[in-house]
């Protein structure tokens, strides 16, 4: 997949800030609140599932899970992070945007060339851009790094399976008003990752660039009070930035000029490289809540939809690549590349139309791959892109849970199986479950 080359911004001079009027703060306020309902909208979730898609904001994007399972011993949750200060108050207001892809659980993937996919390099020194393939990138990715000596381990990426990488594919919404520009990052929270010893290191490739940083669950979260996952960055220069999305139209066609094949403006690609770790397992998991919306139909407004161009905002301090750990790929389990094509809104409205067109673009990469379906419920596939290792979930998982979520919270495990039960029932441990469904559930339970 072929990307578009763009030079940098001359100087050493960060992007500034654009400063909106009240009521352009207004119209972006309103249009974050109503592309966030997206996921609740009957219409928007009907269309979507006769598509044999769902409408989500959080999205399950791993490398190794169980079969038949929700769980597994390397899996990320991924959502699109919009967030504003309140002007009053100061506090920083998150919400997630939606992502339309198909279910999570069964986790439609298929096997791809990783020659096939088109990186562009350079912005991680200020240089003009360049292609390279992801391949040759991970053979050698010091060579893109602003700070290789940050890295004091093995000096390539490349295991033996990767003549193949796994892919997905998906539309992302970002909050957009007619002239207007959304500021979002994509945020992931991988379970097995700790602090100073992560599970899998993400490269982030857009239009302008490349840029790589280890997930350790802590860095780059928003000041919240939650952690909601690990902030990825656009790499200015050894500087961070937040990504933004315009619309097509507003920028007009010189965001197209230099298109190559399916990489254009609106495209993503969010690629996870699992390392090894010191003290493999899973860590003990905070409590983290997907943003909730209120049941609606947007009987009285129209869709508005278009693809987005993806840019980069003002500089948020020093960009952190491999943050001095001696980090090693893990040959157990695939790379993972999700591909996604963002779309700008400003009334979270989509149309029937719309659907199909997304389909239409999630499908075009499917037919590219050869080898196409389910890791977790196609049983034995016999694709390169199964992860090593066992494939069902342990027995004292529920044992290991208990023991996770008392150490967390301090309430018992008796209490919490009760609580459970009740919202259960007395075979809940027959269901699909996640370490972040049964604490949401938890959560909301009545106390006694």
């Amino acid at each position: 997949m072929a990307g578009v080359e763009y030079p940098p911004s001359k100087g050493d001079t960060p992007p500034q800030a654009t400063r909106l009027s009240p009521q352009q703060y207004s119209e972006y306020l309103r249009a974050i609140e109503l592309t966030a309902r997206m996921v609740s909208d009957r219409n928007a979730q009907a269309y979507a599932q006769r598509q044999g898609l769902n409408v989500l904001n959080l999205t399950w994007e791993d490398t190794g899970r169980y079969k038949n399972s929700s769980v597994g011993p390397n899996i990320s949750d991924m959502t699109i992070q919009v967030a504003v200060k309140e002007p009053r108050s100061g506090q920083t207001r998150i919400s997630l945007m939606p992502v339309i892809r198909y279910p999570n659980f069964s986790d439609l993937t298929c096997d791809l060339d990783p020659r096939a996919f088109t990186l562009l390099v350079g912005n991680e020194h200020g240089r003009p851009l360049r292609r390279i393939s992801l391949y040759d990138f991970l053979v050698q990715p010091d060579r893109y790094l602003t700070r290789p000596n940050s890295w004091p381990a093995k000096h390539t990426l490349v295991a033996p399976r990767d003549y193949r990488v796994l892919v997905s594919a998906q539309a992302c919404f970002l909050p957009v008003p007619r002239s207007g520009i959304a500021t979002f990052n994509p945020v992931v929270f991988n379970y097995q990752s700790v602090k100073g010893d992560p599970a899998v290191l993400t490269i982030l490739a857009t239009r302008e660039g490349t840029s790589t940083t280890v997930i350790d669950n802590h860095r780059d979260a928003f000041d919240t009070g939650w952690n909601w996952g690990q902030r990825l960055f656009f790499n200015d220069k050894g500087m961070r930035a937040s990504l933004t999305g315009q619309r097509l139209s507003d920028v007009g066609p010189s965001a197209e000029r230099g298109a190559a094949g399916p990489w254009a403006p609106d495209m993503v690609l969010l690629i996870q490289i699992p390392l090894k770790q010191k003290s493999p397992g899973r860590a003990p998991m905070p409590l983290m809540e997907a943003a909730s919306a209120g049941a609606m139909e947007f009987k009285s407004r129209s869709s508005d939809v278009e693809r987005a161009v993806i840019g980069h905002g003002e500089w948020e301090g020093p960009f952190i690549e491999m943050d001095d750990l001696p980090v090693e790929r893990d040959p157990r389990f695939p790379i993972r590349v999700t591909v996604q094509f963002y779309k700008a809104t400003s009334n979270g409205v989509v149309s029937e139309s719309d659907i199909r067109q997304i389909k239409s673009d999630i499908d075009r990469v499917y037919r590219t791959s050869d080898s196409v379906g389910s890791l977790v419920t196609g049983g034995s596939t016999g694709r390169i892109t199964e992860y090593d290792g066992v494939k069902v979930m342990p027995r004292d998982w529920w044992e290991m849970f208990w023991a996770r979520y008392e150490l967390d919270t301090g309430v018992t495990r008796d209490e919490a199986l009760r609580r459970l039960v009740a919202l259960l029932g007395k075979e809940y441990w027959k269901r699909p479950v996640c370490e972040l469904y049964v604490r949401d559930l938890l959560r909301q339970a009545p106390r006694p």
